[in-house]
C-alpha cells in the first residue's frame, strides 16, 4: 500500500521547506509521528533518525540559528530543536541504514512505523496497523532503553491503549536483565528522549557508593525536589560547533597549518578547532591544500574577471594573482554558498600553493597568492550546491 493520503498529510504538516531538506539529507521520520498519522491523533513533535553522523551534523549546521529559542534540549540521545515553529527531535544515540534497524531499537510495535525520505515511502512493521487498531501494547525485548518503556506505558494508556499483564511482566523482566552498576549507566537509561529527564534529578552525594537499593530510596523523594515541577530550561549555545562537539561520536580528524588547528567538518572542509581531546586522527595539511581547488565569485566584464570588492583588481586565467593588500579571499568547494557574493557574477577556480595558504577563518580562506585555473560553468557549480539553505 502506498498510503498516499498519509504522505500528503505529513508533507502538509511539515511544510515544503522542511520536506525539501529532509529529502536532501535522506532522513527517516519514525515512531510517534507515524503512529499519530495512522491513528488520527495530533502530532506533537517529530523524531528524525539519520543514516550517518555526517548527515546529522550537516543538517544541524544547515538550519542552526544563533538563538536561545532554537535549541530546547540536548541529551546523550537526542537534540530537541525548533524549526519553522515545529518541535523537531534529532536522534543521535545511534545511526541506521534502514527502517528495520530503527524498529529493532523501538519498544512497542505500535511505534514501528517510519517514513523514508530517500524513497518517499512508508515502512511499517507487520503488526503496526493491527496492534494500533486493537489498541494493544506489545513489547520488543531488544529495545535500547527498557526502563524508559516502563514510563511510556502510562503515556499510551492515557491515549486509550492497554497492556496485558504478561506484556508488562516482559518489560519488568527485561529491566531486571540490565547490567547497571554505576550512576552513569543508570543515567544512560533514564536520560531522555521522552519527557522528564529523571537522570538530572537522581544523583549521589560525594563519596556515596552506588546501589540500586539506594537509588530506589532517592526516587521516593523525587517529588519533594524543587526541580521536579520545573520545566526544562532552554539551552543557549554560542555557536553551532558547541552543539556538534557534544553530539559527534566519531574521532575528529584534525590538521595543523601555520600554527592553527583545523578539524575536517562533515562537509569535508576545514574548520578551526580549539578543544583539547585525548583521541584525534591527524591528517596531512600540506597534502590537503595541494590536492584541492578553491573558489571565488567575481564580476565578469568583457571576458575579464574582476573582484567584487576591489573593482579594479583583475584575475587572469592561467596566471598567478597577487593581492595589492595582504590577502586574497576564497571558499572551499562545499562552502561556495557561504561567499559574501554568492551567485553574483561567475565562479572562478584557483589553486593555492601550500606556502601561500595563510589561514582559514569561518568560511573564508586567506591566501597570499593563487593560480587562476578557469571559470566554472554555472551548471557545474549548481550541481555542487545540494546544501543551499531553504529556510532563508
Amino acid at each position: 500500500m502506498s498510503h498516499i493520503f498519509e504522505k500528503n498529510k505529513l508533507y502538509d504538516i511539515l511544510g515544503s521547506h522542511l520536506v525539501k531538506t529532509l529529502k536532501e539529507h535522506e532522513v527517516f521520520i519514525a515512531g510517534g509521528t507515524v503512529t499519530s498519522l495512522f491513528s488520527g491523533n495530533p502530532i506533537n513533535d517529530i523524531d528524525l533518525y539519520f543514516r550517518s553522523e555526517a548527515s546529522l551534523v550537516e543538517l544541524v549546521e544547515r538550519i542552526y540559528e544563533d538563538s536561545s529559542d532554537w535549541v530546547h534540549a540536548l541529551t546523550k540521545k537526542a537534540l530537541l530543536v525548533k524549526v519553522d515553529d515545529k518541535e523537531v527531535q534529532l536522534i543521535h544515540f545511534k545511526y541506521f541504514e534502514n527502517a528495520e534497524q530503527i524498529f529493532d531499537s523501538f519498544d512497542f510495535t505500535i511505534c514501528m512505523g517510519a517514513f523514508d525520505f530517500k524513497t518517499e515511502e512508508f515502512i511499517l512493521h507487520n503488526d503496526f496497523l493491527k496492534h494500533n487498531a486493537q489498541r494493544q501494547i506489545r513489547f520488543n525485548k531488544d529495545t535500547a532503553f527498557p526502563i524508559v518503556s516502563l514510563l511510556r506505558v502510562q503515556k499510551y494508556k492515557d491515549k486509550g491503549y492497554y497492556i496485558s499483564k504478561p506484556e508488562f511482566l516482559r518489560i519488568a523482566l527485561r529491566c531486571m536483565d540490565l547490567e547497571i552498576d554505576s550512576i552513569e549507566k543508570l543515567k544512560e537509561h533514564l536520560g531522555g528522549m521522552y519527557g522528564i529527564n529523571y537522570d538530572k534529578l537522581i544523583s549521589l552525594d560525594e563519596g556515596e557508593e552506588f546501589s540500586i537499593s539506594k537509588v530506589i530510596d532517592k526516587i521516593a523523594d523525587l517529588s519533594l525536589s524543587e526541580d521536579y515541577f520545573k520545566k526544562p530550561e532552554k539551552i543557549s549555545f554560542n555557536n553551532v560547533d558547541d552543539i556538534i562537539d557534544l553530539i559527534e561520536k566519531e574521532t575528529p580528524k584534525i590538521t595543523r597549518i601555520n600554527g592553527y588547528t583545523y578539524k575536517l567538518s562533515a562537509k569535508g572542509a576545514l574548520k578551526k578547532f580549539s578543544k583539547e581531546l585525548e583521541e584525534v586522527e591527524e591528517f596531512d595539511g600540506k597534502q590537503y591544500i595541494e590536492s584541492r581547488k578553491f573558489y571565488k565569485f567575481v564580476d565578469k566584464r568583457d571576458d575579464r574577471y574582476f573582484s567584487h570588492w576591489d573593482k579594479k583588481f583583475e584575475y587572469k586565467i592561467a596566471q598567478m594573482a597577487t593581492p595589492e593588500n595582504k590577502y586574497l579571499y576564497f571558499n572551499e568547494r562545499s562552502e561556495i554558498d557561504e561567499s559574501n557574493y554568492a551567485y553574483q557574477g561567475v565562479l572562478i577556480e584557483v589553486i593555492i600553493p601550500y606556502e601561500d595558504f595563510s589561514h582559514k577563518d569561518d568560511h573564508k580562506i586567506f591566501a597570499k597568492k593563487c593560480f587562476v585555473v578557469r571559470e566554472v560553468p554555472k551548471e557545474e557549480y549548481e550541481a555542487w550546491i545540494d546544501n543551499k539553505d531553504p529556510f532563508e
